[in-house]
């Protein structure tokens, strides 16, 4: 079963390409463990909210991998240009 992650990143105001550009060096095909793509979007709307969907093989994988970037300080360049992380986690009714 995949699981697809929506996580909405709010920015500081004027933060918004500065985040996109933190996240667009993740490539969408890469070699994380458990991971099969992501996708960065700009909000059209709010310049200051990125949009990321990834598509993980389970919740315990993306948590895995979250934690270990939180431990080696992965996430923090990011932290300082927003104000909210919201993660959501799907899964296909078709599966």
């Amino acid at each position: 079963m995949t699981i697809t992650l929506l996580v909405t990143i709010s920015g500081k105001a004027g933060h918004g390409k500065a985040l996109a550009e933190i996240l667009k060096s993740v490539p969408a095909e890469n070699d994380i463990d458990g991971c099969f793509g992501i996708s960065v979007f700009l909000n059209n709307d709010n310049p200051d909210e990125v949009l990321i969907i990834e598509k993980w093989s389970s919740i315990e994988a993306h948590k895995k991998f979250l934690t270990g970037l939180s431990e080696i300080g992965g996430l923090d360049e990011m932290m300082m240009h927003a104000t909210a992380v919201d993660r959501t986690y799907f899964t296909g009714v078709n599966e």
